[in-house]
């Protein structure tokens, strides 16, 4: 909640807006980290009444859809035994279709399950290399740890060999206002 200095800033913010104000000294940067701190408290607030409102809408979306989906379950659990119904009946029983939908046995394909470790165990017992794969990458602590970079960006390795495939961006530093 915004106490009366801080609603004090805020109004006071609206009114330096319209003309251009310049931070010269530590009175003026005091007053512009001041006018940031109401401007969080401010932030704070409409945030916490937003999420108390999102977390509301939320449980209703919860308990409504809860609900849907235990009538949803229900339906199509009788769905489901008139379906196994007919196909007992007519084992070539495929589909059926009506105004307001359709159901379809379709075919599904075995899934393969893989012990990674102990496939690759058996392969590379039986000497069956080309069915493993071998990934190959840069390992790029290291690289950075060993190669040098030069002022333009560009990298060279120990024997001062340019390398290609790697250059270095500089990034400016970057200002972070902290408001407490």
């Amino acid at each position: 909640m915004l106490n009366a200095l801080q609603i004090s800033e805020l109004e006071e913010i609206e009114q330096e807006q319209t003309q251009r104000f310049k931070v010269t000294d530590v009175n003026s940067l005091n007053w512009a980290l001041r006018k940031m701190a109401a401007i969080d408290a401010k932030i704070k607030e409409v945030n916490g009444l937003a999420d108390a409102e999102i977390e509301r809408i939320e449980n209703y979306r919860k308990q409504e859809l809860s609900s849907l989906q235990q009538s949803q379950d229900f339906f199509q659990g009788l769905i489901g035994e008139y379906a196994l119904k007919r196909r007992e009946e007519d084992p070539k029983f495929k589909s059926e279709k009506t105004p307001y939908g359709r159901i379809t046995w379709t075919k599904k394909q075995p899934k393969w399950i893989y012990s990674d470790d102990e496939i690759i165990a058996y392969l590379e017992e039986n000497k069956r290399n080309d069915l493993l794969r071998i990934k190959k990458e840069p390992v790029k602590t290291e690289i950075k740890k060993l190669f040098r970079v030069n002022d333009d960006g560009r990298v060279f390795d120990e024997d001062g060999q340019e390398v290609p495939g790697i250059s270095v961006e500089t990034i400016p530093d970057e200002l972070k206002v902290k408001v407490e």
